[in-house]
């Protein structure tokens, strides 16, 4: 038994490294596909909490995220990747194995859930900027090995879409918890990350940052100020924030679940075919992004993409049979894939290589650091005036900002760096 597992790890080792790296996303991304209907899933039916409740539990979801994320850009800087993914795959493997464990029990709480909810947060904040920014010099792997025509893009819409996908996989997974129940497929989850962070182990080592002596909190504050005082990343870093406060904080974790239960007398399955539809969407369009090859103007393509995400808030907001939601959260997937790649691609493009990790530590903290204010906000606007009303906040705010963006930086007029 020893050897053959040995001879498989050797089969992995020979895989080309951006395969590898594919392996490590695929594993994190199809368990937070499955946790992504499973967390809300047990607040809204399991435990039968109430929408503002429901908001806490998801800013308590993403909140580490809000005062760990820089940090662990520098981490991911100065230490070896491979073993921060692994160690922090390793600490969310243990969350999910010990909550399925507890829900077989029937010792869950809300409380327990709060818990859970934190600690793999941070283990989200830390995995985060150490995988995206692997992929730039995963990518310069590849060049190396004889892919010289392989450019950054094209590696990060081939990374979206395995992400995608894998996302896809584990959101129809969590249609079964209305059959099985969740315990069981937290089980799943567990092992969805128990692949990743192994697969994170057996990617090629990769270059530390030589940081010249630098302390930790002076690198902090230099990864800050670089995306500050970029005509390119300020903005970028800008729409992430809109979006984490207004659309994933306030429509993701909060009206849309509130939607299903309380309007189309949902449960697991329909939350979870939802958002499937959703990551459908983002996924054939990025196959069409692969197969279009190159966007010489991406940030025209970007804004243009999210003005899916403002007319979709703004529709959400009257009555619709539930085939035309099904439609409408699809072709929000369609705009959303397209903005996710290219906005990960002009970020990657336009950081000073020596700060990557620290660039998109800092870009990241807009979208996760809007969201648990988003959620806990959402959730008590949402308990209020109901789910349909609320969707016009969040697509009021995106609009106002991409406008802003658009007046006052050079985005629209910014073209792919060669």
């Amino acid at each position: 038994m020893a050897l053959k597992r040995l001879r498989k790890l050797r089969r992995i080792r020979r895989l080309p490294p951006f395969a590898v790296y594919m392996i490590a996303v695929s594993g994190w991304f199809f368990s937070f596909g499955l946790q992504t209907t499973l967390f809300p899933g047990v607040i809204n039916y399991t435990l039968n909490e109430s929408p503002d409740r429901l908001g806490i539990a998801q800013a308590a979801l993403t909140a580490p995220m809000l005062f760990l994320l820089p940090l662990a850009g520098v981490v991911a800087e100065r230490l070896d990747r491979r073993w921060v993914m692994g160690g922090f795959h390793a600490l969310a493997c243990l969350c999910a194995a010990v909550l399925s464990l507890m829900l077989f029990r029937n010792l869950l709480s809300y409380g327990a859930m709060i818990v859970y909810a934190l600690l793999v947060g941070v283990a989200g904040a830390f995995v985060m900027p150490a995988r995206d920014s692997a992929v730039n010099a995963v990518t310069r792997v590849a060049q190396r090995l004889g892919r010289p025509g392989f450019t950054l893009q094209r590696a990060v819409i081939l990374a979206s879409l395995v992400q995608f996908a894998a996302q896809i996989l584990g959101m129809g997974a969590g249609v079964l918890a209305g059959r099985l129940g969740p315990a069981p497929l937290f089980a799943v989850q567990a092992t969805g990350l128990a692949i990743g962070g192994a697969a994170a182990l057996l990617m090629p080592r990769l270059p530390r940052q030589n940081t010249g002596g630098e302390s930790l909190w002076t690198s902090l504050r230099t990864g800050v100020l670089e995306v500050l005082r970029s005509t390119i990343l300020a903005p970028m870093t800008l729409i992430m924030l809109a979006l984490g406060l207004l659309v994933v904080g306030g429509g993701f974790f909060v009206i849309i679940p509130v939607l299903v239960r309380d309007v189309y007398d949902g449960g697991y399955g329909m939350l979870a075919l939802l958002l499937v539809a959703f990551w459908i969407g983002a996924f054939i369009a990025n196959v069409l992004l692969a197969r279009a090859g190159e966007v010489e103007r991406p940030g025209r393509a970007l804004m243009l993409a999210q003005m899916a995400t403002v007319i979709t808030m703004g529709l959400l907001a009257f009555p619709m049979p539930l085939y035309a939601l099904f439609g409408l959260v699809f072709s929000w997937g369609l705009g959303g894939g397209v903005a996710i790649s290219l906005s990960r691609a002009v970020v990657q493009e336009n950081a000073p290589p020596r700060m990557i990790a620290r660039v998109m530590s800092v870009y990241q903290l807009g979208l996760f650091g809007g969201m648990p204010l988003g959620a806990f906000v959402m959730g008590h606007v949402v308990h209020e005036i109901g789910p349909r009303l609320s969707s016009l906040i969040p697509m009021t705010g995106l609009l106002l900002v991409l406008i802003f963006v658009s007046l006052t930086t050079p985005i629209l007029t910014l073209r792919r760096s060669a």
